[in-house]
């Protein structure tokens, strides 16, 4: 279900936010709650028993799709929802005719939440690009975040992704691309 005012349910949304990512891959509350605000972001939730279960947030640019945030909360996750959630998510990007992209951890067997992660968005038809990529800070003095990115239905390159690049660090994290 797309949620229509995130702010309203603020409270929920950012407890499983806090809950689901590390200390330097969160913004600061006042900064989620500005990101939730943005017109161009849509946050989707699934619910179980009048509560927030899970949600995705991302953001619809001009010429994609970002999924920025997919988190269930842990007392619901292996139900489904994660999955349902970026179904929906695909279909809105196809209907607009623009691709899909996420970003994930680089997947290392020495940690095997990266490779499960990366799985269940391969089970839905996303594919790992291998090309240098880096998440800029998402807080005053935090680092950047070596990350890999993922796209729907066909890999990209580096160059062909870089529009796409450019258009998520703008729009998303404010800043030019490097």
């Amino acid at each position: 279900m797309l949620l229509q005012d995130p702010v309203s349910r603020f409270s929920e949304l950012y407890g499983i936010y806090e809950r689901s990512f590390p200390e330097v891959e969160k913004r600061t509350e006042a900064g989620q709650r500005a990101v939730w605000e943005n017109p161009r972001v849509r946050v989707r939730i699934m619910e179980r028993d009048g509560r927030i279960a899970a949600f995705l947030s991302c953001w619809k640019l001009e010429n994609c799709l970002f999924v920025e945030h997919l988190a269930t909360d842990p007392e619901c996750r292996g139900g489904g929802l994660g999955r349902l959630l970026m179904e929906e998510c695909i279909l809105e990007a196809n209907e607009a005719g623009i691709p899909v992209v996420l970003e994930i951890e680089p997947v290392t067997e020495e940690r095997p939440d990266t490779v499960r992660r990366a799985a269940f968005y391969e089970r839905l038809g996303f594919c790992v690009n291998h090309f240098p990529y880096e998440q800029p800070p998402l807080q005053e003095g935090a680092p950047v975040i070596p990350l890999s990115v993922m796209t729907y239905g066909r890999p990209m390159d580096e160059g062909e992704f870089q529009p796409y690049k450019k258009e998520i660090y703008r729009e998303v994290y404010g800043r030019e691309a490097f």
